[in-house]
């Protein structure tokens, strides 16, 4: 079986990473995993997510939690009005803050008055982040409401993790984030199958089938988005050529980017830097990997 892995990428300066569905424009996401834990709450209408191969049907006020490696996916119905507002927090931010994280999960319990809180945190946000383009400051905001919801995750929502795949499975998954995490270290250097293989000590066509079947896409396709996306930092907050900006991010030259920046973003980045578009928004947008 294929799983998709998806790339979370945080805004520099931002603990983690919020963003609004309606701002995104998806009624749909295909089944993938990543390392984030993911945490949303239903502002208006319903979705339907599939995690781990349960269906649940989350209501207006409700939370949804998706712990690191989980499979997901969520629809809604297009027909209805819709609204959500999702907080993903880097893996890195969880080890941090708990050297030990692998051997945990995190579960909900509505009746908890810690439930009552966080729903409370998603609601006083949302008005700031909606309007986050006038308010100049709106990062420290935020990232004081990150520390604050990951404190009460940790306080009163973690648990034992219990072991879901078979022993086989478990070691390709952790392989395949090691190598997502070596990938994340060495981007911006000269980066192949050949070398990652070597590391590992296993064959570059096994490399390339077992990256295939735990990320849901290939070697090279990751490691461009990874790229791009430090890329596309350099390109908002700094005025440096694109051809450094190449360079910098492990690119072979600036027409390599210019086509996979087009590809995602839908507009090359020479046009982008020259236009208004809204970086507040930009900048927390869900891109699929």
């Amino acid at each position: 079986m294929n799983y998709d892995h998806e790339n979370i990428r945080v805004p520099e300066g931002f603990l983690a990473w919020m963003y609004l569905h309606s701002e995104n424009g998806i009624s749909m996401v295909k089944e993938h995993w990543h390392r984030s834990l993911e945490l949303t709450l239903m502002l208006e209408g319903e979705s339907i997510y599939h995690i781990d191969g349960n269906k649940v049907v989350v209501q207006e006020k409700e939370l949804i939690l998706i712990n690191s490696g989980e499979l997901h996916s969520c629809q809604v119905l297009e027909s209805q009005a819709y609204e959500a507002m999702t907080i993903i927090f880097p893996f890195d931010l969880l080890k941090q803050a708990n050297p030990n994280i692998e051997k945990y999960a995190f579960s909900l319990d509505v009746a908890s008055p810690d439930y009552a809180k966080l729903v409370t945190l998603f609601m006083e946000t949302y008005p700031l982040f909606k309007k986050r383009a006038s308010e100049p400051f709106y990062q420290l905001k935020l990232n004081g409401v990150f520390y604050e919801i990951l404190y009460i995750l940790m306080h009163g929502f973690m648990t034992e993790k219990k072991p879901s795949l078979t022993f086989k499975s478990q070691k390709y998954w952790n392989r395949c984030q090691m190598i997502i995490q070596y990938i994340d270290d060495h981007y911006n250097e000269t980066l192949t199958l050949d070398l990652l293989s070597r590391e590992y000590g296993i064959s570059k066509e096994h490399l390339a089938r077992t990256f295939k079947e735990y990320m849901g896409s290939t070697f090279k396709k990751h490691l461009t988005r990874v790229r791009l996306f430090y890329a596309y930092q350099l390109m908002v907050y700094t005025d440096i050529s694109l051809l450094e900006i190449a360079m910098k991010a492990g690119f072979n030259d600036s027409r390599s980017l210019i086509k996979c920046f087009k590809d995602v973003y839908g507009i090359t980045p020479q046009k982008y830097r020259k236009t208004s578009v809204d970086h507040h928004i930009l900048r927390h947008k869900r891109y699929m990997s």
